[in-house]
């Protein structure tokens, strides 16, 4: 705006008013001048001045006009400078307000803004850079917190992905996954501490992986139950994060040794309350929240992990052992069936040396020991028999009673046998006597009262074979018989034993498959469901009664069946099954959706018959 000269504005105005009044005041005097009387007289001026006095007034109208001139424009500049000022300072404000503005629009909100405390517009513009202030933290803590979960959704898809890929090797895994740690984390040492039971079942953590400075090492190092900020954090269960590490502290709360680092992080790995592991970090900058947020994530999946890994694990040792005490009953059954065999030859053996016998005492019949005594047992006659079978004479033998030729101890015997003979009864029996020289023979008996027509006792007859050989071979065949028998309990408790161990192992196995977090189903070798666990009904929403004695290809899609290799040597009877391969598939649960899983068989084998076992894992991985 062109600046404006206020005092030659008044000058200029006080001239122009005086002018008008010199011209006012000429303009009169000549219009007086003008009039009849002056007109007559010869000084002009001087008549009018003399005629009309107030003509003196009208030479002061320049200092009239000029001071009218003077005041007017006076007061008209001070107008005049009071707007200026007031439109300079309000152009000035004008021009604050746009260049705030200005900065506001380019995001230069820092930048001061003076207003008067009571303009209201100023208030509104500071309240509105306050908004967008407040705005713009607002957006950028958005932003942050975005690159934050998309940071963090991303680590845990990468954990999702090699989660799936893990093996049946715990060391493996464990490398695998404190490697990713530690690359997409940028800290400097790591290392997976997992719980184990020693032989007298005290637990104890074992480190089956460590990373110190972007290398692998490879340590045997236990840490006892319940020691240091380790076994703080898996007796709590809890995160543990220590940001203040004195110098003289990792021995205690550190499990890596070789470097003191600024921050710890001890995570526990769980999943259901259960704890299968602490996994330790150490960086030398502090974590952020949402980096301890990602490993607090990522622990879970990482212990259900862990106890698949262990569930297959364990479950392939009993299956190995089922099929190791399958193979071995089979041999025992075999070596049972052997000894069968040989136990029916001996017993037809010892049939056929029954039927010698029979022959042998008919044989004897015809050569029978004879001799006739009364009811007191005195003798009185003997056949030569009788005496060649007791090594005696005739005269040594006259008139002797029959108790010279039983022993002391079998004498009761025989006063049993006379009470009876006296009574009318006949005495059928083997006997033992004793000879002449004190041995001991074995006679087969009859001892028959002959009786009077008063049916009285007149004496007593006896007929004798003497069957010694045939005791002793009797008492072979007993005791070959109590040995046979022996041998048959003792096999037939061993058969029963080795199938009560292979049913409870049995049952053992189905409740720990029963108990597995994954879908566990088993098939023989007709392709028929005959083991269908918990997890199994809840991922196919079958229940076990629906599909137990069902052909497996219920769980399969037919195009699944057509086109996939895998599960069709699995659903085809007779066909090579692929075993011992972890293959990702997709199942048809009983609505009718197919679910992609990850398949895993193994083969147990007994004999001629066979079974498969399918341990199946569901792949959706929920990352929230």
């Amino acid at each position: 705006m062109k600046k404006v000269n206020y005092q030659t504005l008044v000058s200029k105005s006080t001239l122009h008013g005086a002018s008008v009044g010199v011209v006012t005041a000429v303009i009169i005097i000549l219009l007086g001048l003008d009039s009849p009387v002056l007109r007559e007289g010869r000084n002009g001026i001087q008549a009018l001045f003399h005629f009309f006095p107030a003509s003196w007034a009208i030479i002061s109208l320049p200092v009239v006009f000029g001071v009218f001139a003077y005041y007017l424009s006076a007061r008209f500049t001070q107008i005049i400078k009071r707007q200026s000022f007031k439109l300079s300072k309000e152009a000035n404000r004008t021009r604050i307000v746009l260049n705030f503005i200005e900065n506001l629009r380019q995001g230069k909100l820092d930048v001061p803004f003076k207003f008067h405390k009571n303009d209201p517009t100023g208030r509104a513009l500071l309240r509105f850079r306050e908004y967008m202030i407040k705005t713009n933290t607002e957006q950028e803590q958005r932003r942050i917190e975005e690159e934050q979960r998309n940071w963090v959704t991303h680590g845990l898809a990468q954990f999702g992905e090699i989660l799936r890929r893990s093996s049946d090797n715990l060391e493996e895994l464990s490398y695998e996954i404190l490697r990713y740690l530690i690359s997409y984390m940028k800290v400097n040492q790591g290392g997976v501490f997992l719980v184990n039971t020693s032989k007298s079942g005290e637990k104890y953590f074992e480190m089956t992986s460590c990373i110190a400075f972007d290398r692998r090492k490879y340590a045997d190092k236990k840490v006892n139950w319940g020691e240091g900020l380790l076994g703080r954090c898996g007796l709590e269960k809890e995160t543990i994060y220590l940001t203040d590490v004195p110098h003289d502290y990792i021995h205690i709360t550190s499990g890596l040794g070789g470097a003191n680092p600024g921050t710890i992080l001890l995570v526990p790995l769980k999943t259901n309350d259960e704890l299968y592991g602490v996994i330790e970090l150490a960086s030398f900058q502090k974590l952020q929240p949402f980096e301890i947020e990602l490993v607090e994530k990522s622990a879970e999946s990482i212990a259900s992990t862990i106890a698949m890994v262990r569930n297959n694990i364990q479950t392939n040792k009993l299956l190995r052992e089922t099929q190791i005490q399958a193979e071995k009953m089979s041999q025992q059954e075999e070596e049972l069936r052997q000894n069968l065999e040989e136990m029916r030859a001996t017993q037809e053996e010892s049939d056929r040396r029954e039927t010698e016998l029979k022959g042998i005492l008919d044989a004897i019949g015809h050569a029978a020991i004879s001799c006739e005594f009364d009811t007191e047992g005195n003798l009185l006659s003997v056949n030569e028999n009788f005496l060649n079978a007791f090594k005696y004479k005739p005269e040594e033998v006259e008139n002797q009673n029959l108790k010279i030729f039983f022993f002391k101890e079998d004498l009761p015997e025989l006063d049993r046998i006379l009470a009876d003979l006296q009574q009318g009864r006949t005495f059928r029996g083997r006997v033992r006597r004793r000879t002449k020289p004190g041995n001991d023979i074995y006679l087969l008996s009859t001892y028959s009262p002959v009786v009077d027509h008063n049916n009285e006792i007149l004496k007593i007859l006896s007929l004798e074979f003497d069957v010694t050989e045939t005791v002793k071979m009797e008492e072979a065949l007993k005791q070959s018989k109590e040995e046979l028998g022996k041998m048959l309990e003792s096999a037939r408790n061993e058969v029963k034993a080795q199938f009560a161990e292979v049913e409870a192992i049995k049952i053992r196995n189905e409740k720990t498959l029963e108990g597995a977090l994954d879908a566990i189903i088993t098939i023989n070798n007709e392709g028929v469901l005959d083991f269908f666990n918990a997890a199994a009904e809840k991922l196919w929403g079958y229940d076990r009664s629906e599909v137990i004695g069902q052909d497996i290809s219920m769980l399969f899609s037919k195009e699944a069946i057509k086109t996939n290799d895998f599960v069709a040597a699995f659903v085809t009877k007779g066909k090579e099954k692929i075993v011992g391969e972890r293959r990702e598939i997709p199942i048809r649960n009983k609505y009718g959706e197919e679910i992609p899983v990850l398949m895993l068989l193994s083969e147990a084998k007994v004999g001629e018959e066979y079974s498969h076992t399918a341990f199946i894992q569901n792949i959706e991985v929920e990352l929230f």
